[in-house]
């Protein structure tokens, strides 16, 4: 008797434990769906109840997709791109050297003939597509026009492509060099034009308006060549092409041009 009192006084206790946890739960279950109300709003958890599914099947997409980010940033970018991006960059110093040190364009170009280090031609291919092979590349097309091989520094250089003010505008007036000593005035004229009118600042738009304003002359021009000059010494007065942008439309407005030229050297 006293065994069945016992187990008749535990069993309540058991049933009292077990609508504690249910009771818990609840409570826990209650606080997560006021919380999400107050997150989404009332027409939000409206939405969130009747979609249930849906909405818990997007926000499993966008953790996922949110951890692709994070994992592209922290594995792809820290622990393959950035390595490879200085050991490019390591690897231009010694062409770099023989190139504005040394002027020694064809090994700066193809490398050392005993293969101790890489040339700009080599590098801009392992590297394409990171900084360090966008540098080689743009080094590439100002070596081939110093070493004289016009054709191959067009090829190089119109693979360029710097946003910013300097090596993006210079390597563009570099094409129109290019162009100008291949006796191919239009195209130089073109790539000058864009030369001088990508992003103007005092230091390179001066320069290529004068150089498309010599491209102007050949072609016999003088009116619009004029136009450029007075630009020069009107816009950037303390340039040091200034002076002699004046000198040279006030020349063509008397009719004399400053550069003389004969009509097969123009084509």
């Amino acid at each position: 008797m006293a065994e069945e009192k016992n187990n008749l006084e535990s069993e309540p206790n058991k049933n009292s434990k077990d609508s504690t946890v249910v009771s818990e739960s609840s409570n826990s279950e209650n606080v997560v769906e006021n919380t999400i109300e107050l997150i989404l709003g009332e027409k939000g958890y409206e939405y969130y109840l009747n979609n249930k599914k849906q909405v818990t099947l997007y926000a499993v997409v966008v953790l996922v997709l949110l951890l692709a980010v994070i994992s592209y940033k922290l594995i792809y970018i820290k622990m393959i791109v950035e390595p490879k991006e200085k050991e490019g960059i390591e690897e231009l110093w010694q062409a770099e050297s023989k190139a504005f040190d040394e002027n020694d364009w064809e090994t700066s170009i193809y490398g050392d003939s005993l293969g101790f280090f890489k040339g700009f031609k080599e590098i801009s291919e392992d590297y394409s597509g990171q900084k360090a092979g966008q540098i080689a590349q743009y080094n590439l097309g100002i070596a081939f026009m110093n070493n004289k091989e016009y054709e191959n520094a067009i090829i190089a250089l119109k693979k360029v492509n710097f946003n910013d003010i300097l090596l993006g505008t210079i390597s563009q007036g570099a094409i129109g060099d290019s162009y100008l000593q291949l006796g191919a005035v239009s195209d130089a004229l073109k790539y000058y034009e864009i030369a001088y009118s990508r992003k103007e600042n005092d230091l390179t738009t001066p320069i290529y308006l004068m150089k498309a304003a010599l491209c102007l002359e050949i072609e016999e021009k003088y009116e619009e060549a004029i136009v450029l000059y007075e630009k020069v010494y009107k816009n950037y007065p303390n340039n040091s092409n200034a002076v002699t942008a004046e000198k040279y439309a006030e020349s063509l407005k008397l009719g004399s041009p400053v550069y003389k030229f004969k009509k097969e050297d123009a084509e």
